[in-house]
């Protein structure tokens, strides 16, 4: 079979709906073996039927490291590799800093963070040990630029972003590849943070269908893009768009003394016009 992914073996974290049954099916449509996981196990089976042959169900839980180790197992077994990873699972909670219920902030973080480093921990040891290494594909967000009522999302997410610069980092010079997407899509996500905000989610630009996100990460899981690493590709609808990574923003300024009152003359005579915007912004 031709196309993009012909001949390879890829895992699809979250899987059963939405963005990561977007990522399955186009990826089995360009040639790849694909890993359907998904914790509901009726939403992973019925993606992998409607991919046909080419797919098997996962219900693994990937938020421990055992359940993430046993995906990557399963896709070893049935194809032989792990050619590429969809870092996709996540949940959602919204909650303001006053009502956040930690539980619920932790839950966010073991599937959207933890989940994320346990798969791409196995799956990255497997690739290095096989001919031709492999391609993690993490998925991130733009809330970890700062969107209201969602800090645990947000922060995990910032996670992820943060874990695709420095894997990315670790593994320069050898075939294995780390980067990720950040989607746009109109997902139940999206929708449940509508009607949490309200009047407040005008102009957010939340309502991509989630095949038009596919693409860009079936590109970086490919051999077509086996010189990119290290980077963050933001799909917003018609638009494509590399992420800055963290840095400093000019001026630097030196000092007098290491004081309170030197550091606030600093801000008051020159960083105070150069602070920066809440939200993802365009430059």
């Amino acid at each position: 079979m031709s196309g993009y992914l012909a001949g390879k073996a890829v895992v699809v974290t979250g899987a059963g709906r939405g963005l990561g049954a977007a990522y399955a099916r186009l990826a089995a449509a360009e040639g790849a073996h694909v890993v359907v996981n998904d914790v509901d196990g009726a939403a992973a089976r019925e993606v992998a039927t409607g991919i046909g042959g080419r797919a098997i169900a996962d219900l693994s839980d990937i938020s421990t490291w055992d359940g993430a180790g046993a995906l990557v197992a399963r896709c070893r077994e049935a194809f032989g590799a792990i050619d590429g990873l969809v870092n996709n699972a996540g949940i959602f909670r919204l909650a303001d800093p006053l009502s956040q219920d930690p539980e619920e902030f932790r839950a966010v973080v073991e599937v959207n963070l933890l989940g994320t480093a346990y798969c791409g921990l196995h799956a990255i040891r497997a690739m290095h040990e096989q001919p031709g290494g492999g391609s993690v594909v993490n998925v991130t967000s733009g809330s970890h630029a700062g969107y209201p009522a969602v800090g645990a999302y947000g922060a995990s997410k910032g996670g992820v972003a943060s874990l695709t610069y420095c894997w990315a980092a670790d593994l320069a010079g050898t075939p294995v590849r780390v980067n990720a997407v950040s989607p746009n899509a109109h997902t139940r996500m999206a929708e449940a943070y509508e009607e949490y905000l309200g009047d407040r989610a005008r102009g957010q630009n939340i309502g991509k269908p989630p095949e038009d996100n596919a693409p860009a990460v079936v590109y970086l899981l490919s051999e077509a893009a086996a010189g990119i690493t290290g980077q963050v590709v933001r799909v917003d609808g018609a638009e494509l768009s590399i992420m800055a990574h963290p840095g400093l923003r000019p001026p630097a300024v030196e000092l007098p003394e290491p004081s309170v009152a030197a550091v606030a003359a600093v801000f008051t005579d020159h960083l105070a016009a150069h602070l920066q915007p809440i939200g993802l912004r365009r430059p």
